[in-house]
């Protein structure tokens, strides 16, 4: 009998997690695996949790798990949603199906793509925005604190809480757009 595409498929896949403090991120990972739990298309046979060990700031855990999915289309919904660091199809050992039911899924597959893909255009775009605007604040805050009296690049810096290596390309900009002016080693408005 020709296996289809709606097969079940059983897997085991490694969900990691990454976050402060310790005991939120094994929470969180817990509760997550709860949830999926409450899924009707997946069934979850086995679970082994990992402590959670400091990797810098942040602590990092993570959970195997042996669970059946109802088809390759959840399969790959789960994959998009929980981004496993890794999958193992365990059964079936083959994958057999009619072209139009692959041609549905990479359909479906490049929906999705698209849908990420366009999710970090626009984030992308906000990011960009959200530069340029605390640019922007920061050159009035410099115009504004120069107004007050003439300062030097350190006092400009401490003002507007940026390390002193960081702030003279500001006042560069600042200065050769005649926002701000520079006399030996301080700046005014």
């Amino acid at each position: 009998m020709e296996q289809q595409l709606i097969q079940k498929i059983r897997a085991r896949v490694i969900i990691e997690m990454l976050g402060v403090p310790k005991e939120h991120v094994e929470k969180t990972l817990r509760d997550y695996v709860s949830r999926l739990k409450d899924d009707k298309t997946v069934q979850i046979h086995k679970e082994e949790y990992a402590s959670a060990e400091k990797r810098g700031e942040l602590y990092a855990t993570f959970v195997e798990l042996d669970m059946t999915f109802k088809d390759a289309y959840h399969l790959i919904a789960f994959c998009f949603d929980a981004m496993p660091g890794s999958v193992e199809i365990l059964e079936p050992l083959e994958l057999k199906m009619p072209a139009k039911d692959f041609e549905g899924l990479i359909n479906d597959l490049q929906a999705r793509l698209h849908a990420v893909d366009m999710a970090l255009k626009n984030l992308k775009a906000t990011n960009q925005v959200i530069d340029m605007n605390a640019v922007n604040v920061l050159h009035n805050l410099i115009i504004y604190a120069c107004k007050q009296s003439p300062k030097t690049a350190e006092e400009l810096a401490k003002i507007a809480g940026l390390p002193a290596e960081k702030i003279p390309p500001f006042l560069e900009k600042l200065v050769m757009d005649n926002r701000i002016k520079k006399s030996g080693t301080t700046y005014a408005a």
